[in-house]
């Protein structure tokens, strides 16, 4: 009788409790059945995630967000600093191709010039049995004609008037040797810029010396067209020989220079 009552009310009370209880309580969970019971967790672990996942979520995206502002941030750095030095190294090689330019046209510029040089020789107007001979005194200054030409490179010498022409704006170095065998004279010649005497040779020859030798040079600038020549001066006079050089005239040159310069 009383087994009875207690079974009633047991079973009573195992239909009145709560689904929560055989979640947390082991000892009833065998009551409701395996099936029951798996259903169940699975319905609360659903709800669980679903609160978790929110935060998470927005876990997420704040640190993705984080993450490309920095790597926006980054980008437009390596971008600047990128910038920056490819636009240091295209001026540098700007520059260097401008100054490999400037250095091959200065070679074309080199190799196209006119090369110019020049010797030429005094040949008497009269001779001696040995070959010798005097030009002059004349009564005026008087061009001296180099009339035998040894080198004219550029054929800027002239040896039917004895006067260099400039063939092209330069600088030129220029020198002269005079000779003299007589005694009692004045002796020497004159190197001349267009008309400006711009070198001179001279001496008296007194009764005791009758050879002499004497030599000048000059370095002048020069544009195209300008003239050289040696000029014996009025009263003066020089000697030459017909198979021999004494007397020379030469020059050539230096280098080519920009108009204007």
């Amino acid at each position: 009788m009383n087994r009875l009552h207690l079974f009633r009310s047991f079973r009573s009370r195992r239909c009145h409790v709560r689904p929560s209880a055989f979640i947390s309580c082991p000892v009833l969970s065998p009551v409701l059945g395996t099936t029951q019971l798996h259903r169940r967790l699975q319905v609360q672990t659903k709800t669980m995630m679903k609160k978790t996942m929110l935060p998470l979520q927005l876990i997420v995206m704040v640190c993705l967000s984080y993450g490309q502002a920095d790597d926006s941030t980054n980008q437009h750095s390596t971008s600047d600093c990128s910038f920056g030095s490819f636009s240091t190294l295209f001026s540098g090689l700007s520059a260097e191709v401008g100054n490999l330019r400037r250095e091959v046209e200065d070679l074309r510029k080199s190799r196209n010039t006119v090369g110019v040089a020049f010797s030429a020789a005094l040949r008497p107007p009269t001779q001696d049995s040995q070959g010798y001979g005097n030009t002059g005194p004349f009564q005026a200054d008087t061009n001296l004609v180099h009339t035998h030409v040894i080198t004219n490179v550029g054929n800027a010498f002239s040896p039917r008037t004895g006067v260099f022409t400039a063939p092209v704006n330069g600088v030129y170095y220029f020198t002269f040797t005079s000779y003299t065998w007589k005694n009692e004279a004045n002796i020497g010649v004159a190197l001349y810029k267009n008309h400006e005497e711009v070198a001179l040779v001279y001496e008296y020859q007194d009764k005791g010396d009758n050879e002499d030798f004497a030599s000048n040079g000059a370095t002048l600038q020069l544009a195209k067209g300008d003239t050289v020549s040696l000029v014996l001066p009025s009263g003066f006079q020089v000697t030459g020989n017909a198979f021999r050089n004494l007397s020379t005239f030469s020059g050539f040159l230096l280098f080519h220079i920009e108009e204007g310069q």
